[in-house]
């Protein structure tokens, strides 16, 4: 894919995104698509496949955390090259024990053959330590 193509592809996600649209989100990711989470969460890992992905990411996550009536995710810039697009994003939210949220988000996405096949998400956990009381 060009790199218009790409971006198109990555502001079509966070569209889907904001407007819940599980379908979009299945044709937009990869089967195979893998999330990986910033190494320094707690429970650091990724998670893998078009269906995980999209729950996780289409409210799964989110939802364990925030209060969904204060989430406010707000992109800053989408700069894509070629097969890559990174997100400049900023998330504010009030975290289910009620603490104020406000952390700065890097999300670097693959696309391959008009699909998402990688995403690599980097945030302050340092910030989302302290807002969500976990032990780092």
């Amino acid at each position: 894919m060009g790199t218009e193509e790409t971006r198109a592809l990555v502001t079509d996600l966070w569209t889907a995104l904001g407007k819940g649209d599980g379908d979009r989100l299945m044709e937009i990711l990869h089967p195979e698509v893998v999330w990986v989470l910033p190494r320094s969460a707690p429970d650091a890992s990724e998670f893998v496949g078009a269906e995980t992905v999209a729950a996780q990411l289409g409210g799964d996550t989110p939802k364990r955390v925030f209060d969904m009536r204060t989430f406010r995710p707000s992109i800053r810039q989408i700069i894509a090259d070629d097969d890559t697009a990174v997100v400049l994003l900023n998330i504010q939210a009030t975290t289910k024990a009620g603490n104020d949220y406000d952390n700065e988000y890097v999300w670097v996405y693959t696309v391959d053959a008009g699909r998402i096949t990688r995403i690599v998400e980097h945030a302050d956990t340092l910030v989302a330590a302290r807002a969500m009381g976990w032990d780092l």
